[in-house]
């Protein structure tokens, strides 16, 4: 039996990640307010055989007429040896709670999203 819920799992993995390779984040939670929406959920991290190895929690805010902000929590340690690394900073001492600053602002919450798991997915693959 045990086997067989290896297998389940396995297959919920893999309908996950497929699903939101075409449609995004089916499990996102969205808030609007004013001149901006906030949506908060976990990224995914894919290893090379495109499974998933790591969610990280992220908010993505976008705004109405402003660049998306996006925000990650605790992130993964080797994201620091990767070359946009440095473009993660602290929001406030003692916390875990990190701005991604764009070379290039994404536009909206799709463009930020695929570049935030883009990212996060080299950088764990270059770390083996």
């Amino acid at each position: 039996m045990q086997g067989h819920t290896q297998v389940i799992k396995r297959f919920q993995e893999f309908f996950a990640g497929a699903i939101e390779t075409f449609i995004g984040p089916f499990d996102w939670k969205t808030e609007s307010g004013g001149a901006s929406t906030t949506f908060k959920g976990n990224f995914l991290v894919y290893d090379r055989r495109g499974r998933v190895r790591l969610r990280v929690t992220g908010q993505i805010i976008q705004w109405t007429r402003l660049p998306v902000q996006v925000f990650l929590y605790d992130p993964p340690a080797f994201l620091k040896n990767h070359k946009h690394g440095s473009c993660l900073q602290l929001l406030r001492p003692n916390d875990k709670w990190f701005k991604l600053h764009f070379e290039k602002p994404a536009k909206d919450f799709t463009a930020a999203y695929t570049y935030v798991e883009y990212f996060l997915t080299e950088a764990y693959n270059a770390k083996s």
